[in-house]
Protein backbone atom coordinates (compact mmCIF):
# COMPACT_ATOMS: atom_id res chain seq x y z
CA UNK A 1 0.00 0.00 0.00
CA UNK A 2 1.49 3.34 -0.89
CA UNK A 3 0.59 6.97 -0.47
CA UNK A 4 1.88 9.31 -2.98
CA UNK A 5 0.96 12.39 -4.54
CA UNK A 6 -0.42 11.48 -8.07
CA UNK A 7 -0.95 13.77 -10.92
CA UNK A 8 -4.64 15.06 -10.73
CA UNK A 9 -6.32 15.25 -14.05
CA UNK A 10 -6.23 18.88 -14.75
CA UNK A 11 -10.20 20.39 -16.18
CA UNK A 12 -9.94 20.91 -19.74
CA UNK A 13 -12.74 23.87 -21.00
CA UNK A 14 -15.57 22.92 -23.06
CA UNK A 15 -14.21 23.96 -26.83
CA UNK A 16 -17.60 26.00 -27.52
CA UNK A 17 -17.54 29.20 -25.30
CA UNK A 18 -21.08 29.02 -25.55
CA UNK A 19 -21.08 25.67 -23.93
CA UNK A 20 -18.22 26.94 -21.18
CA UNK A 21 -20.30 29.98 -20.26
CA UNK A 22 -23.52 27.92 -19.77
CA UNK A 23 -21.82 25.52 -17.77
CA UNK A 24 -20.39 27.99 -15.22
CA UNK A 25 -24.03 29.43 -14.71
CA UNK A 26 -24.87 26.36 -13.69
CA UNK A 27 -21.71 25.18 -11.60
CA UNK A 28 -22.17 23.36 -8.10
CA UNK A 29 -19.64 23.75 -5.77
CA UNK A 30 -17.71 21.96 -3.23
CA UNK A 31 -14.94 21.84 -1.30
CA UNK A 32 -13.54 19.38 1.72
CA UNK A 33 -13.36 20.06 5.33
CA UNK A 34 -10.48 22.61 5.49
CA UNK A 35 -11.70 24.50 2.23
CA UNK A 36 -8.32 24.18 0.84
CA UNK A 37 -9.26 21.60 -2.15
CA UNK A 38 -12.36 23.27 -4.00
CA UNK A 39 -14.13 22.04 -7.24
CA UNK A 40 -16.64 22.41 -9.16
CA UNK A 41 -19.38 20.59 -11.06
CA UNK A 42 -20.89 21.49 -14.56
CA UNK A 43 -24.19 19.53 -13.54
CA UNK A 44 -26.08 19.07 -10.65
CA UNK A 45 -26.33 15.53 -10.00
CA UNK A 46 -29.47 13.71 -9.30
CA UNK A 47 -28.96 10.36 -8.28
CA UNK A 48 -26.57 9.20 -5.58
CA UNK A 49 -25.91 5.31 -4.25
CA UNK A 50 -24.66 4.30 -0.91
CA UNK A 51 -22.04 1.74 -0.71
CA UNK A 52 -21.55 -0.45 2.44
CA UNK A 53 -18.34 -2.28 1.46
CA UNK A 54 -15.30 -2.51 4.14
CA UNK A 55 -13.83 0.30 2.08
CA UNK A 56 -15.88 2.48 1.80
CA UNK A 57 -16.86 2.13 5.67
CA UNK A 58 -13.35 2.78 6.86
CA UNK A 59 -12.51 5.48 3.99
CA UNK A 60 -15.79 7.28 5.85
CA UNK A 61 -15.28 6.28 9.24
CA UNK A 62 -19.09 5.40 9.01
CA UNK A 63 -21.79 2.69 7.82
CA UNK A 64 -21.52 3.94 4.56
CA UNK A 65 -20.24 6.00 1.47
CA UNK A 66 -22.64 8.23 -0.46
CA UNK A 67 -21.25 8.98 -3.45
CA UNK A 68 -22.39 10.35 -7.26
CA UNK A 69 -20.63 10.01 -10.34
CA UNK A 70 -19.62 12.76 -13.46
CA UNK A 71 -18.11 13.17 -16.21
CA UNK A 72 -14.26 14.17 -16.62
CA UNK A 73 -15.65 17.00 -18.78
CA UNK A 74 -18.49 18.25 -15.86
CA UNK A 75 -15.80 18.74 -13.30
CA UNK A 76 -13.00 21.29 -12.71
CA UNK A 77 -10.61 21.30 -9.85
CA UNK A 78 -10.80 25.38 -8.53
CA UNK A 79 -8.31 25.11 -6.26
CA UNK A 80 -5.78 23.11 -3.78
CA UNK A 81 -4.72 20.35 -6.28
CA UNK A 82 -1.22 20.29 -5.04
CA UNK A 83 -2.70 19.70 -1.40
CA UNK A 84 -4.34 16.27 -2.56
CA UNK A 85 -2.44 13.08 -1.95
CA UNK A 86 -3.87 9.53 -3.14
CA UNK A 87 -3.56 6.36 -1.38
CA UNK A 88 -3.65 2.87 -3.74
CA UNK A 89 -3.81 -0.44 -2.44
CA UNK A 90 -2.34 -3.08 -4.98
CA UNK A 91 -5.92 -3.98 -5.99
CA UNK A 92 -6.13 -0.51 -7.71
CA UNK A 93 -8.78 0.93 -5.08
CA UNK A 94 -7.95 4.11 -4.51
CA UNK A 95 -8.50 7.12 -1.91
CA UNK A 96 -7.42 10.89 -2.66
CA UNK A 97 -7.64 13.17 0.39
CA UNK A 98 -6.57 16.41 1.52
CA UNK A 99 -3.29 16.73 3.13
CA UNK A 100 -4.11 19.20 5.26
CA UNK A 101 -7.35 18.34 6.64
CA UNK A 102 -7.65 14.20 5.34
CA UNK A 103 -10.95 15.17 3.90
CA UNK A 104 -11.75 12.34 1.59
CA UNK A 105 -11.83 14.17 -2.24
CA UNK A 106 -12.82 13.42 -5.66
CA UNK A 107 -10.81 11.32 -7.70
CA UNK A 108 -11.11 9.92 -11.52
CA UNK A 109 -12.19 6.78 -11.12
CA UNK A 110 -9.58 4.32 -12.38
CA UNK A 111 -9.07 4.86 -16.19
CA UNK A 112 -12.58 5.82 -17.04
CA UNK A 113 -14.13 9.49 -18.26
CA UNK A 114 -15.73 9.84 -15.02
CA UNK A 115 -15.17 11.05 -11.06
CA UNK A 116 -16.27 10.06 -8.05
CA UNK A 117 -17.80 12.84 -6.27
CA UNK A 118 -18.26 12.34 -2.18
CA UNK A 119 -21.92 14.44 -1.25
CA UNK A 120 -20.72 15.43 1.64
CA UNK A 121 -18.25 17.92 0.17
CA UNK A 122 -20.81 19.62 -1.97
CA UNK A 123 -21.57 22.84 -1.16
CA UNK A 124 -25.61 23.05 -1.94
CA UNK A 125 -28.35 21.00 -0.70
CA UNK A 126 -29.46 19.24 -3.99
CA UNK A 127 -32.17 17.13 -4.86
CA UNK A 128 -31.24 13.67 -4.58
CA UNK A 129 -32.37 10.12 -4.67
CA UNK A 130 -30.59 7.25 -4.11
CA UNK A 131 -30.53 4.66 -6.28
CA UNK A 132 -29.28 1.88 -4.54
CA UNK A 133 -27.70 0.27 -1.68
CA UNK A 134 -24.99 -1.89 -2.60
CA UNK A 135 -22.31 -4.44 -0.70
CA UNK A 136 -25.48 -4.53 1.45
CA UNK A 137 -23.69 -7.96 3.06
CA UNK A 138 -20.97 -6.50 4.10
CA UNK A 139 -23.19 -3.66 6.18
CA UNK A 140 -23.00 -3.05 9.63
CA UNK A 141 -25.76 -4.31 11.97
CA UNK A 142 -26.04 -1.10 13.25
CA UNK A 143 -26.44 0.59 9.77
CA UNK A 144 -30.02 -0.60 8.65
CA UNK A 145 -32.09 2.05 10.16
CA UNK A 146 -32.57 5.16 11.52
CA UNK A 147 -32.62 5.66 15.07
CA UNK A 148 -35.72 6.53 16.99
CA UNK A 149 -34.20 9.49 17.91
CA UNK A 150 -33.30 11.58 15.51
CA UNK A 151 -32.04 15.07 15.83
CA UNK A 152 -32.79 17.60 13.42
CA UNK A 153 -30.12 20.19 14.42
CA UNK A 154 -26.64 19.71 15.33
CA UNK A 155 -25.99 18.63 19.50
CA UNK A 156 -26.13 21.58 21.87
CA UNK A 157 -22.98 20.52 23.53
CA UNK A 158 -20.20 17.49 24.31
CA UNK A 159 -21.77 16.86 26.84
CA UNK A 160 -24.83 15.98 25.69
CA UNK A 161 -23.08 13.55 22.83
CA UNK A 162 -21.18 11.63 25.76
CA UNK A 163 -24.26 11.53 27.88
CA UNK A 164 -26.11 10.07 24.80
CA UNK A 165 -23.08 7.13 24.00
CA UNK A 166 -23.08 6.63 27.27
CA UNK A 167 -19.30 7.51 27.69
CA UNK A 168 -17.79 6.79 30.73
CA UNK A 169 -16.91 10.89 31.54
CA UNK A 170 -15.33 10.46 35.03
CA UNK A 171 -17.71 12.98 36.95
Amino acid sequence: MTTTSLPIPAFKPASNPVNRSSMERHMTSGQCLCGAVRFSLAVEPRFFYRCHCTLCRKQTGVGHNLATLVKACDFRWDEGQGAITSWRKPSGYRNDFCSQCGSTVPNPLRESPYFWIPLGLLDVELDMECVGDFCTDDAMPWDEHRSEKSHCAAPDSLGFILHELQVDTGE
